[in-house]
């Protein structure tokens, strides 16, 4: 079972060093959120293409906040 989770190249910005320190700042919160989702993942029921679409699904992830599968508390400032 393989998963790519493509991100920005943090080390490939460019700007002041307070955009850059962001820059791995966000990289690190991209990592840090894919792999909490994985690490929550019920594994022992999960086989074959079910796990394969899960580890594919946290890839596509753009930087959410929960689990792969839970919708997201509406915004207060959604319009």
């Amino acid at each position: 079972m393989t998963a790519l989770w493509t991100l920005p190249d943090p080390a490939a910005f460019e700007g002041d060093d307070a955009q850059k320190a962001l820059a791995f700042a966000d990289a690190y919160r991209m990592l840090n959120n894919r792999i909490s989702i994985f690490a929550s993942l019920p594994l022992a029921t999960l086989q074959g293409m079910a796990l394969q679409h899960r580890l594919d699904a946290i890839g596509q992830d753009k930087g959410r906040h929960e689990p792969v599968g839970v919708a997201a508390a509406p915004r207060e400032d959604a319009a």
